[in-house]
């Protein structure tokens, strides 16, 4: 198996296992508490993140980034095998579940930015779209399996189990991310220095802040209200195996947007952010009510929207940015993208006891939309100054 082989497969078999646990651990919370609890146990997963993801991609930027990965997943297997024990035995506790997940944040600080970083250095320049789009296929495949059995676990044998599973895919994971033995970089400045570099290259470049922006919003808007208000809505109406298959049904249109970028010409990044604008209508349908087949349907178009834009998002960020930088700005990217999350984890439910869940969702569809178009100008500046060389030649 070749190196872009090796890196799939790890990324596949450990996103499988995740896509999984962010579907159970939530029911196993709701079982024994409220949809707060199960918004604070997201929260603790994503503060430690937040407060190390920065020092995550200088790491990845300095050192040998397959061997960083190793040991971000070997330590995120062992958090995980940890809380489904915790599930297994019978012995649930809030708190013990919240130290647990905020341990795998620590660990996954330096996950995203280090595999963000490696694709630059297995392929072409030219051949990037089609690597994130085989990439793509791997990461969104699990978004079509990984939900429906979680859902059908929490449903029959527990949602334990599904825990057990995820733990041992980041192990095997790690495995398989110590063979690819990718070299590291020579130390020539300090980590406070390595950090201020990345800080200015982001900041510098209009249309990656103005997008980072435009995801701190969305990104707490839809998480706050589809994954975790929706979910109690879910497990009160339709059910908790329907609710699985609804977004194993984003998966499946997150996997096919992946076959139709792999046989296209590059997306420009300012149409790929107006189809995220579909991102608001599962919300919208969440507060209108909508039922079971009418939500997978919608899931499924969500599906395809965010998958282009994820696409075309990294494609260009990996053909703009130095790849000696890349996993810093990346670690800013993912920072500000997060950063509102565990506010809007924990806010939706408690607006929702106020003005109603339904409510909740259906105003939250508009201010997504508002949210998303931030980046736009951003990206037509960026889109005109890339086109003004070719104008002057011609």
């Amino acid at each position: 198996m070749g190196a872009f082989g090796l890196f799939c497969s790890a990324r596949f078999i450990s996103l499988l296992g995740s896509a999984m646990a962010v579907v159970a651990l939530p029911f196993a919370v709701l079982d024994h508490g409220t949809a707060l609890d199960s918004g604070l146990v997201l929260a603790a997963r994503i503060v430690p993140y937040l407060a190390l993801v920065l020092i995550g991609g200088s790491t990845a930027d300095r050192f040998s980034r397959s061997a960083v990965l190793a040991v971000s997943h070997v330590g995120s297997g062992v958090a995980q095998a940890a809380a489904a024990a915790t599930l297994l035995t019978g012995h649930y506790h809030l708190g013990l579940l919240l130290a647990l997940q905020a341990t795998q944040g620590a660990f996954n600080a330096s996950t995203s930015p280090a595999a963000r970083g490696v694709l630059p250095e297995l392929v072409e320049p030219d051949r990037l779209q089609k690597a994130n789009s085989l990439l793509s296929a791997a990461r969104f495949g699990t978004g079509l399996i990984g939900p429906a059995a979680a859902g059908l676990a929490a449903a029959t044998i527990g949602a334990g189990w599904a825990l057990a599973f995820d733990a041992a895919t980041f192990l095997t994971a790690a495995a398989l991310y110590a063979k690819l033995n990718l070299p590291g970089k020579p130390a020539t400045s300090s980590l406070t220095q390595n950090l201020k570099e990345g800080w200015n290259t982001f900041r510098t470049t209009g249309w990656v802040w103005t997008m980072v922006l435009s995801f701190c919003l969305t990104n707490a808007i839809y998480v706050g209200v589809w994954t975790v208000l929706g979910l109690a809505i879910a497990k009160r109406t339709i059910g908790e195996f329907e609710w699985g298959v609804v977004l194993s049904a984003s998966g499946a249109g997150l996997a096919l947007i992946t076959l139709i970028m792999y046989r296209t010409r590059t997306v420009p990044l300012w149409i790929a952010t107006l189809i995220t604008l579909v991102a608001a209508v599962p919300l919208l349908a969440l507060g209108l009510g909508a039922n079971t087949p009418t939500l997978i349907v919608i899931a499924f178009v969500e599906g395809m929207g965010m998958g282009a834009w994820a696409i075309a998002w990294e494609t260009e960020l990996q053909r703009t940015i130095p790849n000696h930088l890349l996993s810093r700005v990346t670690a800013y990217d993912e920072f500000g993208s997060y950063l509102a999350i565990p506010l809007g984890a924990v806010s939706a439910p408690l607006i929702a006891a106020r003005i109603g869940d339904t409510t909740t969702a259906t105003i939250s569809a508009f201010v997504y939309v508002l949210a998303a178009l931030i980046p736009l100008p951003s990206l037509l500046a960026q889109r005109h100054a890339a086109r003004e060389p070719e104008r002057q030649r011609a």
